[in-house]
């Protein structure tokens, strides 16, 4: 993998051909996409570290996390007019005049990180198709080779593909000028001898922020063999692997729903038209839903509540949505979701525990920085080698709770009556998909491309 130089400002604005394809890579090219900020945000939200096994203890601060993930992209992100080009929304996403003038360039730099792991999670799945990935350093996948050792320095992202090569490797770089010296630096992580056995998709996403937001994506594929076009389902529904896989992604959500109280949460209608991939945007990441009719027509038939509820749980699409303190996004997911969250949540509290019990946090204040952060590392690698001995029971936790869900109400399920609410929120775009749910605040919305 030899990344190229940084493109021109000039090569950049002249690109207009749409993304030729949605669920796998595409030819070597140079293509505009246009997304929205819900695509954006839901993948800031789902990409990361895995932070919940300890947020179980303390739900209420996956309120923290969101925001720290979420508040960035508002506050340095804004959207220009742009005229130039086919196949495009009108708009560019852009720094605005807060970041380009206001920030230090150690803020600059942390942003950076931010932008550039929530982008290579928007391309990897929206545009690529891949399932939902985990942070390389949480996770030793089966198929590691000797190299796979976090204190080596891994990479960022480990994700599955339904088609061949199923495994991906993924490093994110960003800045606000991303030059060719970084993503050699990505290249040399993602090429390291050992880290994988068998084929393997390597994949170096490099989001630059300046004179506008684009990314460079370089692929290699390790040991190719005779590709397949479809290797294994990747539908929850079907695969025990993709139903963990779409869990462990969702806790953040889980967690931050379970923590609010009853009265601010409320029960959302979705039509059948999310489900799928055809029914998404050019990213692919989630359905809006203002121009779903399928939504519309539910909500409309949930007007009659004794009616609606009278239908088999089965064949409703009803998410439980809250908003999320200190942000402008509210959040909710559907019953089989959050029930097999809630099992795997189960059984992440007692792994914390016997981390807990194990190897305790030290405070001691005579100790310095470098080994309180060793012992930090010490506890997630001891969590994750328990979490790896139980993968089997947690794949039959989350899938008990997946088919409990489906056919159980919200009343349920959470002990108590939650509302109906049959209108999108005043001043919110909405968006879903089959067992997710998302709206942002249209006021705060600046690099909405549509």
């Amino acid at each position: 993998m030899n990344p190229g130089r940084r493109p021109r400002a000039s090569r950049i604005d002249r690109v207009s051909a749409p993304w030729p394809t949605v669920g796998g890579v595409p030819p070597t090219g140079e293509y505009r996409v246009s997304t929205t900020w819900r695509d954006v945000i839901d993948a800031a939200i789902s990409v990361g570290r895995d932070a919940t096994a300890w947020l179980v203890a303390v739900p209420t601060l996956a309120w923290s996390e969101i925001v720290a993930r979420r508040s960035p992209l508002i506050a340095y992100l804004g959207r220009s007019p742009n005229y130039g080009g086919q196949h495009g929304s009108g708009y560019m996403v852009e720094p605005n005049v807060v970041y380009r003038e206001g920030t230090e360039r150690t803020a600059q730099a942390a942003f950076g990180y931010r932008i550039g792991m929530t982008m290579a999670e928007w391309a990897c799945r929206g545009l690529m198709g891949l399932g939902p990935t985990v942070h390389a350093e949480g996770q030793r996948p089966p198929d590691a080779g000797p190299a796979w050792e976090p204190a080596n320095g891994l990479p960022d992202l480990l994700g599955a593909h339904p088609s061949a090569p199923q495994r991906w490797l993924i490093e994110a770089k960003g800045a606000r000028r991303l030059g060719r010296g970084p993503l050699r630096k990505g290249a040399a992580q993602l090429s390291v001898p050992g880290l994988l056995n068998g084929p393997h998709l390597r994949v170096l996403c490099g989001t630059s922020l300046e004179h506008r937001l684009f990314m460079t994506i370089d692929v290699e594929e390790v040991q190719a063999g005779r590709r397949m076009r479809q290797l294994r389902s990747a539908d929850p529904v079907e695969d025990d692997d993709a139903l963990l896989a779409l869990a462990r992604s969702r806790m953040l959500a889980y967690l931050a729903l379970a923590a609010l109280p009853g009265s601010a949460r409320s029960i959302v209608p979705v039509g059948s038209g999310v489900v799928g991939r055809a029914s998404r945007g050019p990213s692919g990441l989630v359905t809006l839903l203002e121009t779903d009719g399928s939504t519309f027509a539910e909500r409309t038939e949930a007007r009659n509540a004794d009616l609606y509820r009278r239908r088999s749980a089965r064949q409703r699409l009803d998410m439980l949505t809250g908003l999320i303190p200190g942000t402008d996004v509210i959040i909710g997911m559907s019953r089989r979701l959050f029930t097999a969250c809630r099992n795997l949540a189960a059984l992440q509290a007692d792994l914390a525990a016997t981390v807990d019990a194990e190897l305790p946090m030290q405070y001691d204040e005579d100790l310095q920085q470098d080994a309180l952060d060793e012992r930090s590392n010490e506890r997630h690698r001891l969590y994750w080698e328990h979490e790896e001995a139980i993968v089997p029971l947690a794949r039959d936790a989350v899938r008990r709770g997946f088919a409990l869900g489906r056919g159980a109400s919200w009343e349920n399920l959470l002990d108590q009556e939650t509302p109906m609410r049959t209108d999108a929120p005043a001043g919110f775009l909405e968006a879903a998909t089959e067992d997710t749910y998302l709206a942002v605040d249209a006021r705060t919305v600046r690099a909405e491309a549509q």
